[in-house]
């Protein structure tokens, strides 16, 4: 009897526990913008880098420095048509 009322006294002890931590942490952020603050994010995204512009250059770096070391006539503008119909001889899209 007396490890039963131990046992149980130990669970509610427990959730006790684990209910007053749960309440105490926050499981999701808060969607409100505190006052003063127009932007809470600019801080965060003006220092991280432009991975979009990183991405599209490293992708078509390469093939302009291969269009470049290209001396034949007729293969350069075989070469440049199928640059400009995959889209490589584009301007970035990002340009921050």
């Amino acid at each position: 009897m007396k490890m039963a009322i131990s046992f149980i006294s130990g669970i509610a002890v427990c959730c006790l526990i684990i209910f007053g931590v749960r309440m105490a942490i926050p499981t999701r952020a808060d969607t409100a913008v505190p006052a003063g603050a127009d932007n809470a994010t600019a801080g965060l995204t003006n220092i991280l880098p432009n991975f979009e512009k990183i991405y599209h250059d490293a992708l078509t770096e390469p093939f302009i420095k291969a269009q470049s070391k290209i001396t034949d006539p007729d293969i350069a503008d075989f070469y440049q048509g199928l640059m400009a119909k995959t889209g490589l001889t584009d301007a970035s899209p990002v340009t921050n």
